[in-house]
């Protein structure tokens, strides 16, 4: 007994589930409204078997014959999609007129109209027209070299930088980090002059309007302050934050344009004896430009 109950219950867990086959998708939809001519009947009759020829049965099509009760009859017949996003459009719309004598033979000139019609556009006969995906943005690592030459500004000056940009992103829009070093000429201060290099790091959006490319970064690290040409120099790192956009004419490897840089900071270069203060330079406007590398 409890050898039977053991295989029944293998049999149960290992019995394949029914395999239920897709429903067809619905016949196409024959309409015949309007009175005795044509015969509604026939005309269906008629239609129906040109749709099995065409291997339209279940086809998307909505085919509505409308006629008028009076003589001349006034027949239309217009063949249209049923459903989906084309639904209602029409592929075929044919007007009649009909007298009395004419209506025995109205089934097969309207099936015959549908046949033409089927034979002409064969695209019609099958399921409603699917619209392709669209296919996401591209999206891809890039890499590319950014550079400016700019003027500093309270005291006067000039620098230079040169760094990387690694974003990701599609064709328009790009986001990612940048790591830059930047270096400037030495700036009177007294009787000497001081020197700032700055190492920063920040965050770049990136944005192609058609002929123009457009960057915003926000960017952090340490700038070194160097004294020259006194007595006794001296060196020191301070810390570091500014805002910076680019707008320029892009082109393939890359684009030409202006950048501004500016920070809130007001760090200011100063002698041991206190009597020569230079402020650091806050503002930056200069040439940049952007080099593809990846």
């Amino acid at each position: 007994m409890a050898r039977a109950l053991v295989w029944m219950l293998l049999g149960a867990c290992t019995h394949a589930a029914p395999v239920v086959a897709p429903s067809p998708p619905p016949p196409a939809r024959i309409e015949i409204t309007g009175g005795d001519c044509p015969s509604t009947a026939a005309a269906r009759d008629r239609i129906a078997g040109v749709l099995a020829a065409h291997g339209a049965t279940h086809g998307d099509l909505a085919i509505r014959v409308t006629a008028t009760g009076s003589e001349p009859t006034e027949v239309r017949l217009v063949v249209e999609r049923g459903s989906g996003e084309a639904a209602g459009s029409v592929g075929l719309d044919r007007a009649y007129t009909l007298a009395a004598a004419d209506c025995t033979s109205a089934p097969e000139l309207l099936a015959l109209a549908v046949d033409r019609f089927l034979s002409a556009f064969p695209e019609w006969a099958g399921p409603p027209p699917v619209r392709a995906p669209v296919a996401p943005p591209a999206r891809w690592v890039e890499v590319t070299a950014e550079s400016a030459v700019s003027s500093l500004w309270a005291p006067i000056g000039i620098d230079g930088q040169a760094g990387a940009i690694v974003d990701v992103g599609g064709a328009r829009d790009r986001l990612g980090g940048s790591l830059l070093v930047r270096a400037s000429l030495p700036q009177a201060a007294g009787n000497g002059s001081f020197q700032q290099t700055a190492v920063l790091a920040g965050i770049a959006y990136r944005h192609r309007a058609g002929a123009w490319a457009l960057r915003a970064e926000a960017r952090a690290g340490a700038v070194r302050v160097t004294g020259m040409g006194f007595t006794e120099n001296a060196s020191d790192w301070l810390p570091w934050w500014e805002g910076a956009v680019f707008g320029g004419r892009a082109w393939s490897w890359g684009s030409l344009g202006l950048e501004l840089a500016a920070s809130g900071l007001r760090h200011v270069a100063t002698t041991r004896d206190g009597l020569v203060r230079e402020d650091i330079p806050a503002l930056r406007v200069g040439l940049g430009g952007e080099f593809q590398i990846r």
